[in-house]
């Protein structure tokens, strides 16, 4: 397992603040973007992050790679925006899609350098992802251990089972988990048979204030 901080911020200022301080931590960061449509929150919004990057508000290291976990209606604009600070010599690893959106992903991995993947959300089951996808032609699959849309909602520790159900499925690829973790339910995490790849860490990183050393130091622990 690997952790990762998940930037739910929602203006610039806030985006710059916190990317200064979790690349002091951290080679690989997640950024959520939220329209407002598919989920009942706006982030700060991708045109926002290119404008503080070209106008070198932030400096991103060279050893930062990004991951963005899109929870937007129109990801095909939000694509392109993310084509433009790839082209910035920024490293964009994986793109999650929401997979309410049925998208043509193995056409969209062949159109795009970066990987991919698939954002699932409670109410979406592993059985109705297979039926809808090729699980084959998706490179990573994040589960959401939360009702997204806001950084603090309640672990759902009912969620971890269907990494379970995707590896008995033959499922080879990256496996993400994302939502309501904290020293507690890593507990809960770490002690399941099967365990994901990556572990997304939002407020408990995010609002740590003073605690962040110790907690960076904690969440490490659990790295394997």
């Amino acid at each position: 397992m690997k952790t990762v901080p998940t930037l739910l911020t929602t203006t610039s200022e806030e985006f710059i603040s916190q990317m200064n301080i979790f690349q002091r931590y951290y080679d690989r960061i997640q950024l959520d973007i939220a329209d407002g449509n598919l989920v009942p929150n706006t982030t700060t919004q991708i045109e926002d992050i290119l404008e503080a990057v070209t106008e070198n508000k932030v400096t991103i290291s060279p050893n930062s790679t990004f991951d963005f976990h899109l929870m937007v209606a129109d990801y095909e604009s939000e694509l392109e925006k993310i084509v433009k600070i790839q082209q910035q010599n920024i490293r964009i690893n994986t793109v999650l899609i929401n997979a309410s959106r049925e998208i043509n992903i193995g056409k969209l991995n062949s159109t795009y350098t970066f990987s991919i993947g698939l954002d699932v959300f409670p109410d979406t089951t592993i059985e109705g992802l297979a039926h809808e996808y090729d699980l084959d032609c998706v490179p990573n699959v994040q589960i959401m251990t939360v009702n997204p849309g806001f950084q603090g909602s309640p672990f759902l520790p009912e969620m971890l089972q269907k990494i379970e159900q995707l590896r008995v499925q033959g499922y080879s690829g990256e496996i993400l988990i994302d939502g309501g973790v904290n020293s507690n339910t890593l507990q809960v995490i770490s002690s399941r048979s099967y365990k994901p790849d990556i572990i997304c860490i939002g407020s408990y990183l995010t609002k740590a204030g003073s605690d962040l050393d110790y907690r960076v130091s904690e969440l490490k622990k659990f790295e394997q």
